[in-house]
């Protein structure tokens, strides 16, 4: 009886470890996304989990990292190279003047395999509709999802009172959310829009999450971009924001390995007060 009950929770335990895989996000957070001006510093750390609520801190994985650059209106600092590997939290930043700091990561691709019934769970959670009619239309509603994946990652900071630009720089991310107006510059209850491009053209069409951590407690709100790539929330509360989401396409090319389908993640956080 006892060894039934051991082979039982290995069994639930693979299967919460699978549904774990296809529904946690990757993104940045800052200890304090307000900072004086003047000399000061707030750690940066890499968060898997979901609608804001983690599940592990992750470390900095160099051989796993395209590029980690900290981007403001003094230029680009790029802080892959001189960082340890495994260092956590991924980045400390020091700051002694006033402005916007946008810290950038691409984490290289990598790959899963799901069986149908997850996969499917999966796109239809992350409002990828399209790509459930495709697999049927291509006959392969009952088959394996093969894919190849590729996360790309932004945190934007306010130092001290000044705002600037930085907010709208363009990091070369193939999918990229750019702020339209820049958020420390808005205030509870405005309205809040972000552009969303793929491989640096418009992406319409697309759903795209904002969540909103609040004294502990999260919301979320979802809509559809524009025609020029353009959606807009509501900043109901102050607090942590993250806004997200998934693009995927059928692979094709040598690098797909046998992956039938790729995916890009883009994530943006901030914080509202």
């Amino acid at each position: 009886m006892k060894r039934r009950l051991t082979l039982l929770s290995l069994v639930l335990l693979t299967l919460m470890l699978a549904v774990r895989v296809i529904a946690h996000d990757y993104w940045l957070e800052a200890d304090s996304f307000f900072l004086p001006e003047g000399k000061s510093e707030t750690f940066v750390r890499l968060h898997l989990g979901e609608a804001l609520k983690s599940e592990e801190e992750r470390p900095l994985q160099k051989d796993r990292t395209a590029h980690l650059k900290l981007l403001s209106s003094a230029g680009t600092k790029d802080l892959l190279s001189p960082a340890p590997d495994n260092q956590m939290p991924i980045a400390r930043l020091t700051f002694e003047k006033s402005g916007n700091y946008l810290l950038a990561m691409e984490r290289k691709a990598s790959t899963i395999k799901l069986d149908s019934v997850k996969f499917e769970e999966y796109l239809a959670e992350e409002g990828l509709d399209a790509i459930i009619l495709e697999r049927k239309r291509l006959g392969e509603a009952e088959r394996e999802g093969r894919e190849r994946y590729t996360r790309y990652l932004k945190t934007l900071l306010q130092v001290g009172t000044t705002t600037d630009e930085t907010f709208k720089e363009i990091t070369g991310h193939t999918l990229e959310i750019t702020p339209v107006s820049n958020p420390y510059q808005l205030k509870v209850g405005d309205k809040f829009s972000v552009r969303v491009s793929f491989a640096n053209r418009p992406l319409s069409g697309a759903q795209v999450f904002a969540h909103n951590r609040h004294q502990g407690s999260v919301r979320t709100q979802a809509t559809t971009t524009s025609r020029d790539g353009v959606a807009t929330f509501t900043l109901e509360r102050s607090g942590v924001w993250l806004v997200r989401l998934v693009h995927m396409r059928r692979c094709a090319g040598a690098n797909c390995d046998g992956n039938d389908w790729e995916s890009f993640w883009a994530a943006l956080t901030f914080g509202s007060r």
